[in-house]
């Protein structure tokens, strides 16, 4: 098994090897480098697939760690360069192959023509290498670069189309919150990180902060403000309220981009990080009832924003932050599998739902709803996998999304169970938002396929390439649920594929003060693998994984009425087409709140935006103008005068006036001295003997 695992680099080695290759030579090849970004990914797909397979057979694993002391700093710190492979890094490593796949091949006929096709692959390389840096770092630093690697791509790709303003202010904006929160993450790095030192000359090596944790090594003040403020990074970089406002604009880029960002990467980076600190997290109750009432807030609200949207791409986004939402209230309730079961089901179907919204907009050449209609006879390829799509994430019995949402549910239920209220706070209203969920979607197919066509296009089919990425998605939309669900084995299946030895079958939750002291454990109670804690509420132990799910007809009762509900309505409004008044867009004040986005938008050019942009920019103008050219000038002038002087004293008068004064004086003696060469012989003689009786009388006087 170990054979494989250890070329686990070269996952992430292949995408940044490709993006090299295409930036060098791509524009000479006759695909213009698509081919080579897409022979990278399918090797890295395909390497992915064995490490998942090897993984998820020999579930439960030792998680196998190798590094190099990249960076000897001195004082007992040592900065690894290394990579850790687990259960979580094999789901995330073949998540983000398989969606990058089928984006590059996607790309290849959608992206057809655009004059910057060969940058378009290499920024895909570039942007799929960052997240899987971040997914196989073994040590938090080297996530950092990873993660500030994935906003950078996202950046660069929300403004692809830079020529026009609103792209660049979607980039600008996608930028700015995401680095508002990474000040967040990397103090609370700093911070998590400094309780190590002392323990270990490796501070930041994931696995050991996990075990310091359990071992309660780390100080409660070090793990809830360390935590919460990597929380803080996770809420930008994974669209929670009310740092979500980044991700419906980030709908600029091209649509692969749109599917790679809300499928596999970007968004679902503050997850990951969530999951993989998990052991971290579940050491204190209220970071984790702040994660959780977060992840509430945001997977409901969230969703009601998607009910008056006519972009289609807006509502995928919204629908993006309402899932979100799910994975990290799941968290917060101690739901760790489920999260990331959530997150693995919903990369698939979020990709197909955006490529196949990429197959609409390309074929009518708008992204809105209300300009598309009776389009299922003309694309049926694209309507039926859109229709999977939909279902699955509507959470349909029986498709992906079903299984993942409802473990979400269960893990809410049982947290209730245990005496916490956040529990039932993900349990009703997670319920509340599949509604709305199944209501949006089903508003958006009927107007896109239903009643008469309203495009000034006529809709077609799209091509092979745009196709077989939508019914390979489609597939595991279906397909992938069933790791977790009733029909799962015991052994192995996607809960025992994420376990590790701080989270294997015996591992259980902390709970309140009391009650561990209670149990015997000190403090708020640590997440300890063997040890039994009793519930608050007294019903046995709340454990992190909780074996294969078995069907609760009760949840499942009130998922098809709600399901029904909501289809039911959705067609009685838009069953034909279009309505001449969208009853979604009639509902009054609620109405203008949800177009207002809560006012999020408006609160933060007004009070954000405007104040820093104009006293930012006349502090910038004062400081450019006033202040640097201000001493750029006075240096110019004291530069000039000294210049001036040195010219005028030590030029003319020292330098000029030594040379001219020896010349002058050479002058002045050689037109003395040749009037004594007269040519007269007798003159000669005459001084001659004159001088010798001066010599004789010199020396006569002497003695």
């Amino acid at each position: 098994m170990d054979a494989l695992l250890e070329y686990a680099w070269v996952v992430v080695a292949l995408p940044l090897l490709s993006a090299v290759l295409i930036t060098a030579v791509g524009k000479q090849l006759p695909g213009k480098g698509s081919e080579i970004g897409i022979a990278a990914l399918g090797l890295s797909w395909l390497l992915a697939v064995g490490i998942a397979w090897e993984t998820f057979v020999t579930s439960p694993m030792e998680p196998l760690e190798r590094s190099i002391d990249w960076s000897p700093l001195g004082g007992g710190f040592v900065f690894e360069l290394g990579m850790l492979v687990d259960g979580l890094t094999a789901v995330m490593l073949l998540l983000v192959t398989t969606v990058s796949f089928m984006v590059h091949v996607y790309s290849r006929e959608y992206m057809h023509g655009e004059p910057r096709y060969t940058y378009f692959f290499a920024m895909l390389g570039l942007f799929t290498f960052s997240m899987l840096l971040l997914v196989v770092a073994n040590n938090l630093l080297l996530a950092v670069i990873g993660w500030e690697l994935v906003g950078l791509c996202s950046y660069l790709l929300i403004g692809f189309y830079w020529e026009g303003k609103s792209n660049q202010d979607a980039a600008n904006k996608a930028f700015l919150t995401t680095k508002f929160g990474d000040v967040g993450l990397i103090v609370g790095v700093i911070v998590l990180s400094a309780g190590m030192f002392g323990l270990t000359d490796t501070p930041f090596n994931i696995i050991e902060i996990n075990e310091a944790a359990v071992a309660g090594q780390l100080s409660t003040t070090t793990i809830v403000l360390g935590m919460l403020l990597i929380f803080l990074g996770c809420m930008s970089k994974s669209g929670q309220m009310p740092l979500h406002v980044w991700l419906p604009d980030a709908m600029a880029g091209p649509t692969p981009v749109s599917a790679l960002i809300h499928a596999a990467t970007m968004v679902t980076a503050g997850v990951f990080l969530l999951a993989r600190l998990f052991p971290v997290v579940a050491q204190n109750q209220a970071v984790m009832a702040t994660i959780a009432i977060f992840g509430v807030l945001t997977l409901f609200f969230g969703g009601l924003l998607a009910l008056v949207q006519d972009d289609l791409k807006k509502i995928l986004a919204y629908s993006t932050i309402s899932q979100l939402g799910y994975m990290v209230a799941a968290i917060g309730v101690g739901g760790y599998a489920a999260s990331i079961f959530h997150l693995f089901t919903h990369g698939f179907f979020k990709a197909l739902l955006f490529l196949g919204a990429g197959s609409l907009i390309h074929a009518v050449h708008s992204n809105n709803i209300s300009d598309m209609g009776g389009m299922a006879k003309a694309m049926p390829h694209t309507f039926w996998t859109f229709i999977v799509g939909s279902l699955a994430l509507a959470g349909f019995p029986l498709t992906a999304g079903f299984f993942s949402k409802d473990e979400i549910l269960i893990a809410g239920e049982i947290w209730a169970g245990a005496g916490f209220f956040t529990g039932n706070l993900v349990y009703w209203v997670g319920l509340a938002a599949a509604f709305v969920t199944t209501f949006y979607m089903a508003r958006a197919c009927f107007l896109i396929f239903a009643g008469e066509n309203r495009s000034h296009h006529p809709p077609h089919e799209s091509g092979k390439l745009m196709l077989a990425p939508l019914m390979v998605l489609a597939v595991l939309s279906v397909a992938s649920g069933y790791l977790l669900s009733p029909f799962s084995p015991e052994q192995p299946n996607f809960e025992t594929w994420l376990a590790t030895p701080l989270l294997d079958a015996e591992a259980t939750f902390p709970f309140t003060e009391g009650t561990a002291a209670a149990s015997g454990v000190a403090g708020d109670g640590v997440l300890a693998a063997g040890t039994s804690l009793a519930a608050a509420a007294g019903d046995g132990p709340v454990k992190v994984l909780h074996g294969v799910p078995s069907w609760h007809p009760d949840l499942l009762a009130i998922v098809l009425v709600l399901f029904s509900l909501a289809v039911f309505l959705a067609y009685r409004f838009y069953g034909k087409g279009l309505p001449e008044r969208d009853p979604t867009l009639s509902m009054g004040r609620f109405t203008d709140v949800l177009v207002a986005k809560y006012g999020f938008d408006d609160f933060g050019y007004r009070y954000i935006v405007v104040p820093v942009r104009d006293k930012l920019s006349a502090a910038a103008s004062y400081s450019s103008n006033v202040l640097i050219d201000g001493v750029v000038a006075g240096v110019g002038r004291a530069t000039k005068s000294a210049a001036m002087t040195t010219y005028r004293v030590v030029d003319q008068q020292v330098i000029d006036g030594g040379i001219n004064g020896a010349a002058f004086s050479a002058a002045w003696w050689s037109e003395k001295l040749k009037r004594i060469q007269s040519g007269d012989v007798q003159k000669y003689a005459g001084v001659l003997v004159a001088g010798t009786i001066l010599l004789v009388l010199a020396f006569a006087a002497a003695r």
